[in-house]
């Protein structure tokens, strides 16, 4: 197998009978409105990418999920002439597979673990998750009798002991961040910085003990990260936020024994050449890129009616208005003159003057140009497309995640329902652990709230807290479960008979992070 390396997360891998691309993002236009664009910049490729794929072997094309660095339709419609098949997750949600039979591409939805065989020796298997706001995939790409497992930036570490059995040859997975918290939410500069160290240490030790469980030949850092030239220069340059750079990376991974490949943009594989992390941009870098490139978001006129605004949350009420939730903070969307109050309890929306409101005990305040509130009224974008250009400010009160108000600002009309069905269909099941912290047994449930991950293999911290292998969200054994940054728990219980282990659903000593 042949892996070439196009930027982000698209790899061309090249075997005997069959060629397999993978989300490719080469756009001059970025992603997000113009927010976020790849590093190194890869749009003056895109020939090279099409001759790479001009071959009389069959092509396939796999999009992981339908975030716009990944599903990117620019490149899409450069691409398909050279593309026989393209294989994508079944979501429950219809809009990848509706956007690609529009652009005419054939199209194959695979289930969970199922493989797809493109040859008889060769196959392409998904793993999927479709939970909440989530909607990701990874895949084993076996070709010529390697396998390759892309992860991209799918949240599937509790279920990786899958391939503990499997020779792996190539890894890839994201290392850096990609969401709102905490760079959008009006914090303390120091408690942004501290959080984001927190997260960013535990996406580092999620990378470094999935590699240690795979054991792959050869790991290929992908899905990031973007850099971001129309927004604050840190984001880009990595400085006290989520979105790190390849030498952070190296520092955490260097002394495994997996060989570490940090390809260029266009670059080949080669197993004889030695690679160095790829640096983050300059300042200088940064300005010569706003000269060339142009952002989406900053031509977008200021055209804004408010009872458009109402509408379109009305719609995505209507979506869930028989589905039976717990408690959720009053979401305002600010403008700056007038706030709209959404109560998803009641159903119900109204337009206040911001000088008059009187906030209540519990809410999520988004506060957005005109422009924003705009492109949220016009039902030809997606919600999460426009909530990833990154141009809110948030303020949340109490201080903890609600999943439900994250749903309802992160899902497209087309999934929203869906997302809070699977977010309450999470599977009720007990297991039994042992905390080696105080060497008490705790009967937690066996799925993380917040997303359905797998617990059963779950880390124990230094504290006493078990952490969420998906997110990395961390719950207190000793406080009945309760998490420590949202609205969720696992509902501990200290068992003090003994127990049989062949009672139990699942028994394990969970090991301190190193």
């Amino acid at each position: 197998m042949k892996v070439t390396s196009y930027g982000h997360n698209c790899f061309v891998l090249k075997g005997k009978n069959v060629v397999v691309v993978s989300d490719p993002w080469l756009t001059k236009k970025g992603a997000f409105f113009g927010s976020w664009f790849q590093w190194p910049l890869n749009h003056h490729l895109i020939d090279q990418l099409k001759d790479d794929l001009n071959t009389v072997k069959q092509t396939i094309l796999y999009i992981s999920h339908e975030h716009q660095d990944h599903f990117d339709i620019e490149t899409l419609r450069d691409i398909k002439a050279n593309i026989d098949i393209c294989i994508i997750p079944n979501y429950h949600d219809k809009f990848l597979y509706q956007e690609l039979l529009e652009m005419g591409y054939t199209v194959i939805e695979l289930n969970d673990q199922k493989k797809y065989f493109v040859s008889e020796t060769d196959y392409v298997e998904l793993m999927i998750v479709d939970t909440g706001v989530n909607h990701d995939s990874a895949a084993l790409i076996h070709i010529d009798n390697q396998n390759f497992v892309n992860q991209n930036d799918c949240k599937i570490f509790d279920r990786l002991i899958y391939f503990q059995d499997i020779e792996i040859d190539y890894y890839a997975v994201q290392f850096s961040g990609a969401t709102w918290h905490p760079i959008c939410y009006e914090l303390e500069e120091n408690e942004k910085k501290y959080i984001s160290r927190k997260k960013v240490m535990a996406k580092l030790s999620a990378v470094r003990n999935a590699i240690k469980l795979v054991k792959p030949k050869y790991y290929l850092p992908s899905a990031g990260p973007a850099i971001f030239p129309f927004l604050d220069d840190s984001l880009s340059l990595g400085y006290g936020n989520i979105f790190i750079h390849q030498p952070e990376l190296h520092q955490m991974l260097k002394s495994l024994e997996t060989e570490l490949i940090y390809l260029q943009p266009g670059e080949q594989l080669k197993k004889s050449k030695f690679t160095k992390p790829i640096e983050p941009p300059s300042k200088f870098d940064l300005d010569i890129m706003r000269k060339d490139l142009d952002c989406i978001f900053e031509n977008i006129k200021d055209e804004f009616n408010p009872e458009q605004l109402i509408e379109a949350v009305s719609r995505r009420l209507d979506k869930i208005k028989d589905v039976k939730f717990g408690d959720c903070p009053i979401i305002l969307f600010d403008w700056g003159v007038e706030y709209l109050e959404i109560d998803l309890i009641k159903g119900t929306t109204k337009v206040i003057t911001s000088q008059a409101y009187l906030m209540p005990d519990s809410y999520l305040r988004i506060s957005a140009s005109k422009a924003y509130f705009g492109l949220l009224s016009n039902p030809e974008y997606r919600w999460q497309d426009i909530a990833l250009s990154l141009r809110v400010s948030i303020e949340r009160k109490p201080d903890i995640v609600n999943t439900f108000a994250n749903i309802f600002l992160f899902s497209d009309i087309g999934n929203i329902r869906s997302g809070f069905k699977t977010t309450l269909d999470i599977k009720e099941e007990r297991i039994l652990i042992i905390n080696p912290i105080d060497g008490k047994n705790y009967e937690i449930d066996r799925y993380c709230p917040h997303n359905g991950a797998d617990l059963k293999d779950a880390r124990i911290d230094n504290q006493g807290h078990l952490i969420c292998p998906r997110h990395s969200w961390l719950f207190n054994l000793q406080n009945k479960g309760e998490c420590t940054t949202a609205d969720a728990s696992l509902h501990a219980k200290e068992v003090i008979e003994t127990i049989s282990l062949c009672e139990t659903v699942s028994a394990r000593l969970l090991k301190l992070d190193e």
